[in-house]
């Protein structure tokens, strides 16, 4: 068993380390380092996703409505009885023992704001928790990870190594990885005519968001498509410069980076959805309390998976 390298994303690089950015291949001792990066991605939607709904202007200004309904009902004895501005204010300022009634409304409206929120956004963290099943790792990469990353030194060089690697490349920087990106070939749907290939993950570790590299990821993800629609003609015997390639890739309405990415590198949006997780099987009619669809509170929200494509 090749020995897996260990990421903190919590801990920072080692300042002493050379600072070179270098694009790596994956390999078996990155399997489960590679996993986790694709899994912080989800991890930071979650957060993204509750920045969107406590600023969404529908909460904001029922917040606003509680604010003044709750001021309305505390100070209006006091404003009944003053003559003027001036001495509805001292009035105020002489019994500001009222204003501890503040806290207990504070405390409930943060509660039941902070429980929905958390509700409503814990679809990308179960995302995130669900990469580590053996179908979820096969969805993404197309092949067993668990294996590959149990690889010994001797199946190194076998088919199966050599072919996962070439699916997914990393960037690393310190002597860490702090980027990835995965793409796959779309087999059910690929045709003679036309090789369709997605992008099943493209993240950069938040510390380095502001590095501009999902640009350089995306890069990657061209040639990895072209790469794997020559490995396609091969395999189907058929004429590589008669395929049309197309590249897939989702993203998500919470995400300013990707979807924004996506559109200037000249992607068009097919469609969108309100079933956040592509790979979810069964029912996907999930309710919120046992109340409300989630796909209406989604809306609501404007929470959804955009899904795009380029014609390379």
């Amino acid at each position: 068993m090749v020995a897996q390298k260990e990421l903190n994303l919590n801990q920072p690089l080692d300042a002493n380390v050379d600072p070179k950015l270098r694009r790596i291949p994956l390999d078996p001792s990155l399997a489960t380092l590679a996993l986790t990066l694709h899994g912080d991605y989800y991890s930071q939607l979650q957060g993204k996703c509750n920045k969107r709904i406590v600023w969404d202007p529908l909460v904001q200004l029922t917040l606003l409505s509680i604010f003044v309904a709750f001021n309305a009902y505390m100070f209006h004895n006091f404003y009944d009885i003053s003559d003027s501005v001036g001495e509805f204010f001292q009035l105020v300022w002489r019994n500001k023992v009222v204003l501890t009634n503040y806290f207990p409304v504070l405390i409930v409206v943060g509660t039941v704001v902070g429980v929905t929120t958390f509700y409503i956004s814990d679809e990308f963290r179960t995302m995130s928790d669900s990469l580590a099943s053996d179908s979820y790792m096969a969805n993404m990469f197309q092949f067993p990870l668990r294996i590959y990353a149990n690889a010994s030194e001797d199946d190194l060089k076998t088919p199966l190594v050599e072919n996962s690697s070439k699916t997914t490349d990393l960037i690393e920087y310190r002597n860490s990885p702090i980027a990835v990106v995965t793409v796959v070939p779309d087999t059910e749907r690929s045709t003679e005519q036309t090789f369709y290939a997605k992008i099943t993950g493209l993240h950069v570790r938040k510390s380095y968001a502001n590095a501009g590299l999902e640009f350089e990821l995306l890069q990657f993800a061209k040639e990895k498509a072209i790469q794997l629609c020559q490995t396609y003609a091969k395999d189907k015997k058929l004429n590589v410069e008669d395929l049309r390639v197309v590249l897939t890739a989702e993203g998500y309405s919470v995400d300013p980076v990707l979807p924004q990415l996506y559109l200037q590198s000249g992607f068009k949006v097919l469609g969108s959805s309100y079933v956040l997780d592509p790979y979810k099987k069964g029912d996907s009619s999930e309710m919120m309390f046992k109340v409300i669809p989630m796909s209406r509170v989604y809306k609501l929200f404007s929470i959804q998976r955009l899904l795009y494509e380029l014609e390379l």
